[in-house]
């Protein structure tokens, strides 16, 4: 009997100990679940007094946290995003926040809506653009591995002036700097005032589409590795033209201490009703330049000072340009020492009568930084460039007819004595042409031409 009550006394008081620690846990859970929005309200305040810029976006657009009221499942903010426009005026556009502070099984710690709050001069007519309805509508979720997924629905307008469809957007960050935006708008219209002629001015967007992504760098808040994509399935602009399969690409790359953006234009179809006949239509319209082999620290620290001198002269276009002025000489012996590489490849359209292209590329070599502060004048002889032009002779005689008689001649005594030197080739209906200048040498269609670097000379001198 000692035995079995001795048994069942450790029994009941293991059954108390696990009865306790149950109910320690239980409180634990409790409390933590409690405590979770509180948390949550904590860190989402914590991450947004850290923000400072967007990613993905340029430096002379800043974000800034105005006020954070942190209650226990919910919280609000207010904040604003500044613009800087080209000539240092300062736009800022105002920002409302209900934070949700209540963490997702999925992993988020917090949901934010996100909406634009007019300024109060113009809160009547955004109304009204807007029939009332909140422009643009923000819902991020924010997880605790430190990302966001954002989506974004901007309201349709259907004013006399103009139109808009409405569309939709999404943006994803990651903690480690990563970002992706897409956006889809189906279409815009705008109707303005009316020309010398009694027009009506207008522009007709139809399938817009934004795509975006690459890494922002932390401590420079420089995007070096993105590529950035706006499509337009067609634009009619008036009576004046229309384009169809519009695309405006741009793509930037850094490589150890080396750094390359490119930008590119191309039109699948377009058709300018007001030009002349030859001019009207073209297909496969190409744009494409970059810049390669740039010092990525020096350009870094240029963006860094020009980033300072915005903050610390209110947005000064005069001051910012001095200051960025002052950082580029400053690292100018690195950038020439990295030997830059400026690119058009190509500017091309097809015409009825051919295809027009040109190709153009200048490069300094690397290693010569020094040397061309010392003497610029060496950079000349380092300097290597060339390019190539060809244009049918269709389209030449008719950009002549439309010059004019007088000139019409006069440019073509100077065509024919340049075919007959060898600088221009006539054959097969096109007029073709390439220049190398390298070494100090200047040659045009393989035949040397420093003798036209002199008649170019005094041109520019008159």
């Amino acid at each position: 009997m000692s035995v079995g009550c001795s048994a069942n006394k450790r029994i009941t008081q293991g059954m108390d100990t696990m009865n306790k620690l149950a109910i320690g846990l239980g409180v634990v859970i409790v409390a933590g679940i409690a405590a979770a929005p509180y948390v949550s309200g904590m860190m989402i305040e914590k991450r947004m007094q850290s923000v400072s810029a967007l990613p993905g976006l340029s430096d002379g657009i800043t974000w800034s946290l105005d006020s954070y009221q942190r209650g226990y499942l919910s919280a609000t903010a207010i904040s604003h995003v500044t613009l800087a426009g080209a000539d240092g005026t300062r736009y800022l556009i105002h920002f409302k926040h209900t934070i949700n502070q209540i963490p997702g099984v999925d992993g988020r710690y917090a949901t934010i809506q996100t909406v634009w709050v007019p300024d109060t001069e113009i809160k009547p007519q955004v109304e009204q653009l807007f029939s009332g309805k909140e422009p643009v509508v923000l819902n991020t979720a924010l997880s605790v591995f430190g990302g966001a997924h954002t989506e974004g629905e901007f309201a349709p307008i259907n004013q006399p002036q103009v139109t808009f469809s409405g569309g939709t957007m999404t943006i994803d960050a990651a903690a480690s700097g990563k970002f992706a935006y897409t956006g889809a708008f189906d279409s815009l219209n705008i109707t303005g005032q009316k020309d010398d002629k009694g027009m009506p001015q207008s522009a007709a967007f139809k399938g817009i589409t934004l795509d975006a992504d690459g890494v922002m760098d932390k401590k420079s808040h420089i995007a070096w590795n993105s590529q950035f994509a706006m499509k337009v399935a067609s634009l009619t602009v008036g009576n004046e033209g229309a384009l169809s399969g519009l695309a405006l690409t741009s793509h930037s790359l850094r490589t150890g201490d080396d750094f390359a953006v490119d930008v590119g234009l191309d039109v699948a179809n377009a058709d300018f009703s007001a030009a002349p006949p030859a001019f009207r239509t073209m297909k496969d319209l190409k744009f494409k330049y970059g810049i390669s082999r740039v010092d990525a620290p020096a350009l870094g620290d240029i963006v860094k000072q020009a980033q300072l001198a915005q903050k610390q002269t209110m947005g000064d276009p005069d001051k910012i340009k001095q200051a960025v002025s002052m950082s580029v000489m400053t690292h100018l012996p690195a950038l020439l020492n990295a030997g830059p590489k400026f690119e058009i490849d190509p500017i091309s359209f097809k015409l009825p009568d051919g295809t027009v292209a040109l190709h153009f590329s200048a490069e300094l070599p690397p290693g010569h930084g020094k040397e061309g502060m010392n003497n610029p004048m060496s950079l000349l002889n380092l300097l290597d460039m060339k390019g190539d032009f060809s244009v049918p002779e269709a389209v030449y005689q008719a950009a002549q007819t439309e010059a004019g008689p007088d000139r019409q001649a006069v440019n073509e005594q100077q065509l024919q004595q340049m075919v007959q030197k060898g600088y221009i080739t006539q054959s097969n209906g096109m007029l073709s042409t390439n220049f190398a200048f390298k070494a100090g040498q200047l040659t045009i269609n393989g035949l040397p031409a420093n003798d036209l670097l002199g008649v170019m000379a005094a041109m520019s001198a008159r």
